[in-house]
């Protein structure tokens, strides 16, 4: 009798770990609550348009081992991240460069990109004073000030999407696992299975008994239109709206010959247990709190904790990846 593994959640992680097992011969089957696959990276069309419907997600990393592993389920196209932010100088360039400099006509201080680039933007989107966000957020500022006009992510390899999106890739990866979707919260316990692979927030897991960890969570507006814009994001810079960025969808997929767009403006709020968690505040006292979880978690027999949520860590999709690359393969 083969063994038998029940994922939670069908999400990057979710998906990852029940390739590789349902590849070495394991009886996989994962549930999830979401009626659709590929959790926050899953992707739609709407009204015609390929449309990221939990926010844009572009790929990159430098790992090889991650990017081969991917690619036997997708064809790749390049994507250039170059956002566009709306600031007291008027609207510049991200990341701040030299093409930046150009556009504001001189040169700025550290404390100046600080206070013009990355201190309202941070502040809509944690919720809270900038001086209050750990050092590992508000001095997270890239060194592209001798560069010309670089990517986000400057020093990645490979910067790309799937060709015909996220969807389709994880449909390829999924392909004879078993999936339970749209079900009951917690209706992976009534099966029985040799070993649980769980990807949800490591608090519910354990019934909120110590209290509920906080995220950030967000809301989404997205409207259809025929307006496209020039630039695929543009980062709110100040606090005149309540949003964060809006963006372009018709640049996330390489094909998109029609003459309407979907654009969405990005709303964090906090998260309450009735929307989505998506960016863990681990510091300060809540980092406390999710070691008290970690530590009922280590006691757990026959039970994984993998991904963003049970980990209460941020992770690029590269990173998630590779944590259960090495961990399972």
């Amino acid at each position: 009798m083969r063994t038998k593994i029940k994922i939670v959640g069908c999400g990057l992680s979710g998906i990852t770990a029940a390739n590789i097992l349902k590849n070495k011969g394991y009886d996989v089957k994962i549930y999830d609550t979401r009626s659709h696959i590929g959790g926050n990276c899953y992707d739609g069309y709407l009204c015609g348009t390929l449309t990221h419907q939990y926010g844009p997600h572009i790929f990159h990393t430098n790992d090889e081992n991650v990017f081969s592993f991917l690619s036997e389920f997708t064809d790749w196209f390049p994507f250039e991240y170059k956002p566009k932010g709306k600031t007291k100088l008027g609207l510049i360039s991200l990341p701040y460069s030299k093409k930046t400099i150009k556009e504001i006509g001189k040169e700025l201080s550290l404390d100046e990109i600080k206070e013009i680039i990355f201190k309202d933007y941070s502040e809509k989107q944690w919720g809270i004073a900038f001086e209050k966000l750990p050092k590992s957020i508000c001095n997270r500022i890239p060194d592209t000030s001798e560069l010309d006009d670089p990517t986000w992510y400057k020093n990645e390899k490979y910067q790309c999407m799937p060709k015909y999106g996220y969807t389709k890739m994880f449909e390829e990866m999924l392909r004879g696992i078993n999936i339970e979707l749209a079900c009951d919260k917690y209706e992976w316990k009534k099966d029985k299975a040799d070993l649980t692979i769980y990807t949800g927030s490591i608090d519910s897991y354990f019934n909120y008994c110590y209290g509920f960890l906080p995220y950030r969570s967000l809301e989404f507006e997205h409207k259809v239109t025929n307006k496209k814009m020039n630039y695929v994001v543009e980062n709110q810079n100040t606090k005149d709206v309540a949003y964060t960025r809006k963006y372009d969808h018709s640049f996330f997929n390489f094909k998109h010959n029609q003459n309407t767009t979907v654009i969405t403006k990005e709303f964090p709020l906090e998260y309450d247990t009735n929307n989505i968690p998506y960016y863990p505040k681990c510091f300060g006292k809540n980092k406390d709190l999710y070691l008290k979880y970690r530590k009922l978690a280590n006691q757990e027999n026959n039970v994984l904790f993998l991904g963003r949520l049970a980990n209460y860590k941020y992770l690029d999709m590269w990173c998630a990846i590779k944590l259960i690359l090495n961990k399972l393969k």
